[in-house]
């Protein structure tokens, strides 16, 4: 795993070989999937009875879109 700077790229860009990227998907896949999928039904519960406040349907779609990120690297590293 290393960081690299393209050259005239804004941002660094974290390179992983494919154990490292198999072993990222593993545990993204069993752990923190779970986890942050319970904080959004949690939260995606609250809103759909109607009583959410501005702060919980911001943590909401937080926790949304942490779980698309993590489905599109686990998605991503299967091909």
């Amino acid at each position: 795993m290393k960081w690299t700077h393209e050259p005239g790229g804004a941002l660094p860009v974290l390179e992983l070989n494919q154990n490292e990227a198999k072993m990222l998907t593993e545990i993204l896949a069993q752990h923190a999937r779970r986890n942050v999928r319970k904080k959004y039904e949690k939260y995606k519960d609250i809103h759909d009875s109607g009583e959410a406040t501005d702060r919980q349907n911001d943590l909401m779609f937080k926790y949304e879109n942490q779980l698309n990120l993590i489905d599109n690297i686990i998605l991503y590293t299967q091909q």
